[in-house]
């Protein structure tokens, strides 16, 4: 298993195995023992993300990809996927400049693959996990001097209860916006982007670039 750098992992089901135990310590694998049925779902899900992989058996394949901008309201260009003429929206390829109406995708005219953050992070959330929102302590929610937003930067409902009393909310150490908990929970498992930071990379000034 060595030699064909192959990494391998045990669950078991009854008391430990050394068997089992040495393989996976001589591939760098883990073993476990399930306690109960539960535990069983808890280790195999365990298993679900990618490992990081070994660094002295990592190849790094490089890929050009360019950001594009969205293209302005209102012009007219000729999209490259569809050979005609389309007003506003679709993208703006950092190369060739030509427009294509959906991401991810090739461009047709240079072949650079355009992509946007957004869809990295979905692919590769769990190699660049999110940084965990710092929760609102209780001194600062009950201090009247203290202002805090009245709504969720996330999905703009209110933090307050009846009685504006604030609700239990969470901050980006980044770019300290205030979430609720629902959205905490989202952003974490399903969206792997934090609204707030994206907001700020779209509002400065900068042209599209390759990288």
């Amino acid at each position: 298993m060595q030699e064909i750098q192959i990494r391998c992992s045990v669950v078991g089901l009854s008391a430990e195995i050394y068997i089992c135990k040495h393989l996976c310590q001589e591939t760098g694998g883990s073993y476990s023992v399930a306690l109960d049925e539960s535990h069983f779902k808890e280790l195999l899900l365990e298993h679900a993300p990618p490992p990081p992989a070994i660094a002295e058996f990592a190849v790094a394949n490089l890929i050009k990809m360019g950001f594009p901008q969205r293209a302005a309201e209102g012009v007219i260009s000729i999209c490259s996927c569809h050979k005609e003429a389309k007003v506003g929206g679709g993208y703006t390829c950092p190369r060739c400049k030509a427009r294509v109406c959906e991401l991810p995708t090739e461009c047709r005219i240079c072949g650079l693959t355009l992509v946007s953050s957004p869809h990295l992070a979905r692919s590769y959330h769990h190699l660049f996990p999110i940084t965990p929102f710092n929760e609102v302590s209780p001194s600062l929610l009950n201090n009247p001097h203290h202002k805090l937003p009245r709504t969720c930067f996330g999905c703009q409902q209110p933090l307050l209860y009846p009685g504006n009393k604030p609700s239990p909310q969470v901050t980006c150490p980044k770019c300290k916006q205030h979430f609720c908990l629902d959205c905490d929970i989202y952003i974490h498992e399903s969206l792997h982007n934090c609204p707030g930071c994206e907001s700020l990379r779209n509002s400065k000034p900068v042209n599209a670039t390759e990288e």
